[in-house]
């Protein structure tokens, strides 16, 4: 039976690496959003640390949701070759940032605080 006393409270799954630029583009050594990895990610930004829009190709398999907007329902599950950006401009957030970096580098070298936006 779960403990009722833990419920809505935060755990412990991961521990290593992670760069987190919004709820959905969490980054760590086990995950991949839209298809790249973190060393990807921290190679594009060391690259190139003032820029704030980060362009690559990679290779991923293609959504249920991404075939439905693409009109490609028989290429469901293949793994297909995409043009994948990070845009630091104007992220959409689930939670309120006081202060945001601008660039790449100034991402990997601040720490940005942040509360849960009230509904």
């Amino acid at each position: 039976m779960p403990n009722q006393n833990n419920a809505g409270k935060w755990r412990l799954s991961y521990v290593g690496e992670a760069l987190v630029i919004s709820s959905g583009l969490v980054y760590t050594s086990l995950t991949r959003p839209k298809g790249l990895d973190l060393a990807t990610i921290l190679a594009m930004i060391e690259e190139h640390p003032r820029r704030q829009y980060y362009e690559t190709k990679a290779k991923r398999r293609l959504t249920l949701g991404d075939s439905l907007a693409q009109d490609r329902l028989k290429d469901i599950g293949k793994e297909l070759d995409f043009s994948v950006s990070l845009s630091l401009i104007s992220p959409l957030h689930d939670r309120d940032f006081p202060k945001l970096p601008q660039t790449g580098g100034q991402l990997l070298q601040n720490k940005y605080r942040s509360m849960p936006k009230r509904v």
